[in-house]
């Protein structure tokens, strides 16, 4: 990481910069952190990866170098406060669930074979939330049937 530690000012002025930059910046921002978290065995490699792939999606001139700050303030608070990393993990397997193309960024993230083991875990914990969102229950299903007869017939 550039710099482990962030003042308070600092970390302000990061945040300031990027609030402003929309639902899909934000979950950039959550996502890339969480992950860079979750391989901080491997933080360099993991904040390179992060890097590339913020430079890829952030299309605003100027910004993806904000967003990347982002990035390494999220960890540096991850690091000295486990409970917020949890919390935000949290968040990263609903905002991946309900919005399943951002899944693309965790396989970009966690990709090779040190990286299987966390790139199970998110998918395993994604796709138990997506079928429990997404599945209907046994009376719904059974009244939906029934409606669909009755408008047949």
């Amino acid at each position: 990481m550039s710099q482990m530690h962030f003042s308070r000012i600092q970390k302000f002025i990061i945040r300031w910069k990027t609030r402003s930059l929309g639902a899909d910046i934000d979950a950039l921002i959550l996502i890339v952190s969480v992950l860079v978290y979750m391989g901080r065995n491997e933080m360099t490699e993991q904040l390179e990866i992060a890097k590339q792939i913020i430079n890829n999606r952030v299309k605003q001139t100027g910004m993806a170098h904000v967003v990347y700050e982002r990035v390494e303030v999220e960890v540096a608070e991850y690091l000295s406060n486990e409970g917020l990393y949890i919390r935000a993990r949290d968040r990263m397997f609903e905002e991946i669930t309900h919005d399943i193309q951002l899944y693309g960024i965790a396989l970009d993230m966690l990709q090779g074979e040190k990286n299987a083991s966390k790139l199970q875990i998110v998918r395993s914990v994604v796709q138990k939330a997506y079928d429990e969102e997404y599945t209907i229950n046994k009376e719904s299903k059974r009244l939906l049937e029934s409606q669909e007869i009755s408008l047949k017939g």
